[in-house]
């Protein structure tokens, strides 16, 4: 079979699989909401198995494409090449560090990184204003009630869920673009005139990224420290040991 051909079949498969798969997690998550709302003992095995039954053709579909997937990679095996091109983040930086961009497509290669930076952008925003969305819904008490806390965190999960899943969709959409436009600005590169690669990064540089990573890391403890002295971590695991229990039938 033709090596394009093949490709090709890979491409689509890790398409179907993916589509799949976050397909099945959703009616997952659809099913355990279900099961919350419909009545007094949620976790009775008749609740669960009806729905359960309900999301079994995309669970088992899932399931199905994923055992395919070590079929066709042994049925077609990817063909390794020893001379395969190094398409890596890494051998894009060397490349801009070296190339002399007057000698080549200086206007198509500015494009292509315009658009990873957009990609980026649109990204991190997307996360932010959902970020922003969810605290603003959290941090409003009024919308927690210790006698209603099933239908309280239903609610919250309905929030929660565009919040999350808006930021992630576009953020597959964009780490294929972005890998695109990668392996594009490398060909590109590649055909500009080569100069003599300058010095690494400088100390100042280091410096900073290792203040950074510290900060982030100061800044987890703080989060997590808040939540323990909240006494929040309590209910939620009184509420796990409680739905594990009558799931199992133990409850």
């Amino acid at each position: 079979m033709n090596e394009n051909v093949k490709k090709t079949l890979r491409l689509v498969y890790q398409l179907l699989v993916t589509v799949a798969l976050i397909g099945a997690g959703l009616c997952l998550i659809v099913a355990c909401v279900g099961i919350y709302q419909s009545g007094d003992r949620p976790f009775s095995r008749e609740a669960v198995a009806a729905a359960v039954g309900g999301i079994a053709v995309p669970v088992y579909a899932a399931l199905a494409l994923v055992v395919l997937g070590f079929v066709l990679a042994w049925v077609l095996p990817q063909k390794e090449t020893a001379d395969k091109p190094d398409l890596s983040l890494p051998t894009l930086r060397w490349l801009q560090q070296r190339a002399d961009l007057s000698g080549g497509d200086a206007a198509g290669i500015t494009r292509l990184r315009n658009r990873r930076r957009l990609n980026t952008t649109i990204t991190a925003a997307l996360l932010a204003v959902g970020a922003v969305i969810f605290l603003v819904y959290a941090c409003n008490f009024d919308h927690f009630h210790r006698s209603e806390i099933n239908s309280s965190m239903i609610k919250a999960m309905w929030i929660l869920l565009p919040c999350v899943g808006v930021p992630f969709a576009y953020g597959v959409f964009a780490a294929y673009d972005s890998r695109a436009c990668v392996t594009k600005e490398i060909a590109l590169l590649r055909q500009c005139p080569q100069t003599a690669a300058p010095a690494e990064g400088s100390a100042e540089n280091v410096a900073w990224l290792t203040a950074a990573r510290i900060a982030i890391l100061l800044i987890a403890v703080l989060l997590l420290v808040i939540g323990l002295l909240g006494d929040g971590f309590k209910d939620v695991l009184t509420k796990a040991v409680n739905i594990c229990t009558e799931c199992i039938g133990l409850g």
